[in-house]
């Protein structure tokens, strides 16, 4: 239990709370405060405590470690999109000579039977007219 600084009365109550983590030692380590603010119900003096103290090690060199992990993630994802956007675009490029192609032998293709048909109705003409020759 806390005792307020000007009244002496003892608080219990906590009026919010927060933890600070301050920059390493020589020995990489971390001190992280757990702080407080308390307000006396008799005198209504607002005052400062610290709660708790802890030595953390190595809070931002893992952290450090964990951007560069994920960094190089990202470099190789990237990496490998640009790969497949190059294959994607090569394909699609493939493709579309190849239906030019398929359009080009479809045009000769329906030139060729136009032919074909237009022969075919001048021939049934002249047996159209051989038979009526005949009758």
């Amino acid at each position: 239990m806390l005792v307020c600084p000007k009244c002496k009365m003892e608080v219990a109550n906590i009026t919010k709370t927060w933890s600070l983590v301050g920059n390493p030692n020589k020995t990489d380590e971390h001190i992280k405060l757990t702080s407080g603010i308390f307000k006396c119900p008799r005198c209504k003096k607002r005052f400062l405590k610290v709660l708790g103290e802890e030595k953390e090690r190595g809070i931002i060199k893992g952290v450090v470690e964990e951007i560069k992990g994920i960094e190089k993630g990202l470099t190789t994802m990237i990496g490998d999109l640009r790969e497949k956007i190059d294959k994607l675009k090569n394909e699609r490029a493939k493709l579309l000579e190849e239906i030019e192609e398929l359009k080009r032998k479809g045009e000769t293709k329906t030139g060729i039977l136009e032919k074909e048909i237009a022969s075919l109705r001048e021939e049934v003409e002249s047996l159209k007219e051989i038979l009526d020759d005949n009758e």
